[in-house]
């Protein structure tokens, strides 16, 4: 008589049951942090004249890289 594997599970089953009861994550991140502006436009404006004032007077110097030379002054 053949024996029969009622009550037994193999361990596809087992795997197929425990893959079915993990929680589902969302299929992307919600970002709940809102957005804001750290600088308006004219504060930009003010950096960004600072630093090419700054360039102009002090300069800057490209040491042991002269592929970082070449491409700044591309």
């Amino acid at each position: 008589m053949p024996a029969t594997h009622s009550g037994r599970r193999g361990r596809r089953s087992r795997r197929d049951s425990a893959a079915a009861e993990q929680p589902q994550a969302p299929a992307y991140l919600t970002r709940n942090i809102p957005v804001f502006e750290i600088l308006n436009e004219e504060g930009l404006q003010q950096i960004e004249a600072n630093a090419e004032t700054i360039l102009s007077e002090i300069g800057i110097e490209f040491r042991d890289h002269g592929d970082a030379a070449a491409r700044a002054f591309a």
